[in-house]
């Protein structure tokens, strides 16, 4: 079994269903929640670890978010529709020992700058959602709310073995977040292009956007 901390590192991201289908079943959620004065330090020290994951072919996609308020947290969600894909990447990853070595050499550099992470898987519950399901392509942004509160929601809803329940929206512009934002309560996080590996449809969705992310080196 991959340790911990190395999976969260992973970033791993199944490539989303089509929009007509219903979101993955499981989500696993990692938060970093970063100290005063580090962002520069951290955000370098992320940007090598996506590197890392481009140049030693990280199976999967991945999806990276930052917040756009306080507190300042980096978000890595990472998507399975069944138990025997999170079965099936892990395994891939330690077969991979190059990239796990670089991967735990990367959480070593990081572990001054953040706090105790916050993880786990999530269960999504159809019963409470409410509207468009979720859906990486065309986003830019994502809003969220973070509960403990069960009353059906606005977005696509995943639920901890804690109880604690994720309410997730998917939207292209700042806008649009905003005034989700304004309505629910919520917080505003960014895609980060650059800490993410984007899944083909993805990319084709909004190209101009996923520029930013990185490809292997000998790809390019």
């Amino acid at each position: 079994m991959v340790p911990a901390a190395a999976v969260a590192l992973l970033l791993l991201v199944a490539t989303p269903p089509p929009a007509q289908q219903a979101p993955p079943r499981f989500l696993y959620i990692y938060r970093d929640s970063l100290k005063h004065g580090v962002d520069s330090t951290f955000c370098a020290i992320e940007d090598d670890a996506a590197r890392i994951c481009a140049d030693l072919q990280c199976p999967n996609p991945y999806l990276g978010l930052e917040s756009l308020s306080a507190p300042h947290e980096a978000w890595w969600i990472n998507a399975f529709d069944t138990e025997a894909d999170t079965t099936r990447v892990v395994r891939a990853y330690a077969r991979n020992r190059p990239l796990m070595d670089a991967l735990r050499a990367v959480a070593e550099r990081k572990a001054g700058l953040v706090g105790r992470p916050i993880e786990g898987y999530a269960v999504h519950r159809p019963d409470l959602s409410r509207g468009p399901p979720w859906s990486v392509a065309g986003a830019r942004f994502v809003v969220v709310t973070v509960t403990r509160n069960r009353r059906p929601s606005e977005g696509s809803v995943w639920e901890m073995a804690d109880s604690t329940v994720y309410v997730l929206r998917a939207v292209r512009t700042r806008q649009q977040a905003d005034a989700l934002a304004r309505e629910q309560g919520a917080r505003i996080f960014a895609v980060r292009p650059n800490w993410s590996m984007p899944a083909p449809e993805w990319v084709a969705a909004d190209r101009v956007f996923w520029r930013l992310a990185l490809a292997p080196r000998s790809h390019r």
